[in-house]
């Protein structure tokens, strides 16, 4: 499995399609919300509550993020694509 740097610019720039931009939206999205729900959880319970066991966790929440993302279970790149289909199909 390939590591991604979440600060990776120049991959950003990349996107050259709204299916490209809608999975990066997805992935960005469980993450984030990944995060939420791990500051619902005790503070130090796994590893500590250090800068180090904070970025790793924040490693591992990426990850995590990414496969489900490409495991397109969620839908919701798909639920985008579909109201940017509809809203070009109406805008014009």
């Amino acid at each position: 499995m390939k590591v991604e740097a979440y600060w990776d610019i120049a991959k950003l720039s990349q996107i050259k399609s709204s299916q490209m931009a809608t999975k990066a939206f997805e992935e960005e999205f469980v993450h984030m919300f990944l995060k939420e729900v791990r500051k619902t959880l005790p503070q130090g319970m796994l590893l500590g509550n250090s800068f180090s066991s904070k970025m790793y966790l924040d490693m591992v929440d990426m990850q995590l993020a990414k496969a489900i993302s490409d495991s397109d279970a969620l839908g919701i790149k798909e639920y985008i694509e579909a109201a940017l289909k509809e809203y070009e199909k109406n805008s014009k």
